[in-house]
């Protein structure tokens, strides 16, 4: 017997998940964002002046929860949701082995493909790089 899976409560914990690393991933991005070109440039001139206010307004603590905790309890929180859908939905197993499947008779065209997408990802982000200069 297959247990349903009841999509609202599974997009609610998606959700939930995704604003847990929100905050992480946003500090993270700009920060990244801002290594990119020099200062005195946008974006990088706003993105300093936001990190720049965020700095002093964030304590370790603050620091530790949003980067550690907050994260870490997405890892378990999502680690339980899909383990509960897992156990419960034997399509799912199903659809899963199948990809697997797919994956392992068509491997070389895996890779390449993903030899590929990197390839344009380095190449935008050189031609960028090239007109930002």
């Amino acid at each position: 017997m297959e247990h349903r899976t009841n999509a609202p409560k599974l997009f609610a914990a998606a959700f939930s998940e995704w604003l847990l690393v929100l905050p992480a991933t946003l500090l993270l991005g700009g920060a990244a964002l801002r290594q990119l070109q020099p200062a005195e440039n946008e974006p990088a001139r706003t993105i300093s002046t936001i990190l720049a206010w965020i700095g002093p307004h964030i304590s370790h603590a603050d620091a530790a929860l949003l980067f550690i905790g907050l994260p870490a309890i997405g890892v378990m929180a999502g680690v339980a949701v899909l383990l509960w859908v897992w156990r419960g939905n034997e399509t799912l197993r199903q659809d899963v082995a199948a990809v697997i499947a797919t994956v392992r008779r068509h491997l070389a065209i895996a890779i390449l493909g993903t030899g590929t997408l990197l390839a344009c990802a380095i190449l935008a982000a050189v031609l960028v790089h090239i007109i930002m200069d």
